[in-house]
């Protein structure tokens, strides 16, 4: 019986040599047969190991038969005995890989696998057949057969069993835009296999029993070398390798990472003063003297910190390539006039409360004084004009007017009064017959931002087609003087940029009007704006670079404004009748509602109480607890296309307005909300 043994391995030698090793035998008593020699497919992506087939050569030729030696008289008797029975036979086998066996007299020949070989005997009109197995190779006179086939006496039959060495394997695949080496690793196997044992039988099947070892002999430096034909050169992660050439399973996991970026931080202002905003749905006791309070501040004071942004660091991935990280912003500080930066800090000139703007990344910080008047605003005191917080300890009596450039806290009633504040507004009394705004510089400063948005993209047009002209006329802006540079932008507004012109009068128009109720930075870039497009006579205009500036400084106010401003402005009152309330931001009535009064959010309005007769508008969502009367009584509430309407009750004759469409309620309804669906149609549900 012949031995054979298939082995994977990296190299041809190798092979060979692990093969030999199984079979205990020299290179001299072996066949060799290379299956596969090692390489690369797909490209070099795919690496394939050596395969070869070592099988042992037949054993007669390594060492002579023996044969037993019989006395005389013992072959006389075995030939008298063959003779007196006159049908058997002795069949040597040409090869030692068969046995024929010497068997009394039987009417029918036979085969069995017994002790590693297949013997035979033949006797009778019947040959022995074999059934072939792929795992013990079946050579009949030298002839492979894959088939069942027929024995005869005079045969030369050769069975040869193939063991199985199979290399373990091992596949490393660049995942996450290369950041990590994904190992996937499946064990080898050592499989020996051998002739199972039968019976005398006239007709066999080749049976082999195998023994499966799982072997691993992958060594680091295999993976290593791998990770490098990848261009994997960093990252590795050696015990992870090491785990790998350990493992006697099938396994997964990362051996190489990439160097992952470290994001940077943004700059930002540590403030260092705290706020205390009255919530008027509180069930909690609130001393409505301290209502809307900010913590004061006293000259000298540190009332925040700029923390400077720290940049990020880049990554690498596998394969080298440098990963770039978000670059970081700072804030921009616009600092009033009673606060200066010392380094870092900000400190108050004054003492007072501070006022803190926040738009994104823009941050308006100053101290305001605070006008404290305990009594009420009439007209022993007359009215109340203050750069700063108003705080009115009583009522404020008809035909009288308070504006602060501040907020304004009001601890008693309004009547037939008017109130102005550029911030938030709270009145602790009933508002009758009054009108109050708050934060309507915020709002003209919202729609300042929309209009400089559109000039700016046209500055920017503007500027692009004039280096446009340089280059195709090959002329530098050196070659213009000043009034030609300036009838240059003439020439192209009147022929390409005609509505620039007017939207450009708008905006300073717009800028003129609101006087001093908006910062400095918006009248001087109108005034720079006026003087360069309509303003003949003025030649501040001297090149181009004076012309990007002025770009840079529009661009600038639309980073800064066209976000909106946080915390947002609100008016908050208990009671309102016969009354106009204005909010840039949220309006609050959180006592007994409001009364043929229009209010009016850029936000969103929340009425507790009733909401009888005038109009309510805001673009966000406004909430009612109970809208219109059982008498006639015409009450609108409006809000945008993306806005919502919420009632608790609505009597017959309440309006509703979302976007374009209306609904008038009727009969009466509860628990309404009313908004558009995805086919803008008016949903009440």
């Amino acid at each position: 019986m012949k031995k054979a043994v298939t082995v994977q391995a990296n190299t041809v030698e190798e092979a060979v040599q692990q093969a030999l090793a199984m079979l205990k035998l020299t290179k001299e008593q072996v066949d060799v047969e290379v299956l596969t020699n090692p390489g690369r497919r797909l490209m070099g992506l795919r690496k394939v190991s050596a395969e070869v087939t070592v099988t042992s050569k037949a054993q007669q030729e390594e060492k002579p038969e023996v044969k037993p030696v019989l006395s005389k008289i013992e072959e006389l008797a075995n030939l008298l005995d063959e003779a007196e029975a006159g049908t058997a036979r002795t069949v040597k086998s040409p090869s030692v890989d068969s046995t024929v066996q010497t068997e009394p007299q039987t009417e029918t020949s036979g085969v069995r696998i017994y002790e590693g070989e297949i013997q035979f005997s033949f006797g009778g009109d019947r040959l022995p057949s074999v059934i072939p197995n792929e795992n013990a190779l079946l050579h009949i006179n030298g002839k492979l057969q894959t088939e069942p086939v027929l024995i005869q006496p005079e045969d030369e039959v050769t069975l040869t069993i193939c063991d199985e060495v199979i290399s373990p394997k091992f596949t490393i695949q660049l995942m996450e835009k290369d950041m990590i080496a994904l190992l996937s690793f499946t064990p080898g196997k050592r499989i020996q296999r051998m002739l199972t044992d039968t019976p005398w039988s006239p007709s066999i099947a080749i049976q082999v029993e195998e023994t499966t070892e799982f072997t691993n002999d992958l060594k680091a430096q295999d993976i290593v070398d791998e990770l490098k034909a990848k261009g994997v050169q960093q990252g590795l992660l050696f015990p992870a390798i090491k785990k790998v050439t350990d493992v006697d399973k099938p396994y997964e996991l990362i051996v190489a990472k990439g160097t992952l970026p470290t994001e940077g931080t943004d700059g930002d202002l540590e403030v260092h003063i705290r706020y205390e905003e009255f919530d008027p749905d509180s069930e909690e006791k609130v001393d409505f003297r301290e209502m809307n309070a900010i913590a004061n501040v006293k000259e000298g004071q540190v009332i925040a910190t700029h923390v400077l942004p720290v940049p990020g660091t880049p990554g690498r991935s596998l394969l080298g390539k440098e990963i770039p990280v978000k670059p970081v912003r700072d804030i921009v500080l616009r600092l009033g006039k009673n606060v200066k930066q010392v380094d870092q800090d900000i400190v108050t000139l004054i003492s007072g409360k501070p006022a803190l703007d926040w738009r994104e990344k823009l941050v308006k910080i100053d101290v305001n004084n605070e006008f404290h008047h305990p009594g009420e605003v009439d007209l022993e005191s007359g009215n109340i004009r203050f750069e700063g917080d108003v705080r009115i300890g009583g009522n404020v009596l008809p035909s009288m007017f308070v504006g602060a450039t501040g907020g304004v806290y009001v601890g008693g009633s309004v009547t037939k009064a008017v109130i102005h504040a550029m911030k938030s507004i709270t009145v602790r009394g009933n508002v009758l017959s009054s009108t109050i705004s708050a934060g309507k510089q915020e709002a003209a400063v919202s729609e300042l931002a929309v209009i400089i948005k559109d000039v700016t993209h046209l500055l920017v047009q503007i500027k692009e087609a004039i280096d446009q002209i340089f280059v195709i006329r090959g002329q530098g802006e050196a070659d213009l003087s000043p009034s030609e540079l300036k009838r240059l932008i003439y020439l192209l507004m009147e022929k390409r940029y005609a509505q620039f012109e007017e939207l450009n009068k708008h905006f300073i128009q717009k800028v003129r009007a609101q006087g001093e109720l908006i910062d400095e930075e918006w009248t001087e870039l109108a005034d720079r704006l006026y003087d360069i497009f309509i303003n003949p006579l003025n030649e501040d205009l001297q090149n181009m670079t004076d012309f990007e500036q002025l770009v840079e400084h529009a661009q600038i106010l639309v980073q800064l404004y066209d976000t909106e401003s946080s915390p947002q402005i609100k008016l908050s009152v208990p009671y309102a009748i016969n009354s106009t309330l204005y909010s840039n931001g949220d309006i609050e009535v959180h006592s007994k509602g409001v009364y043929h009064s229009d209010l009016t959010a850029s936000h969103a309005i929340k009425i507790i109480g009733v909401c009888r007769g005038g109009e309510i508008s805001a673009p966000t969502e406004v909430v009612l607890q109970e809208a219109g009367s059982e008498s006639p009584v015409k009450t609108v509430i409006r809000t945008s296309a993306q806005g919502r309407i919420k009632i608790g009750m609505a009597y017959v004759g309440t309006e509703v307005h979302v976007g374009t469409r209306k609904h008038v309620f009727t009969r009466d309804g509860t628990n309404i909300t009313a908004r558009l669906d995805s086919e803008g149609a008016l949903q009440l549900s």
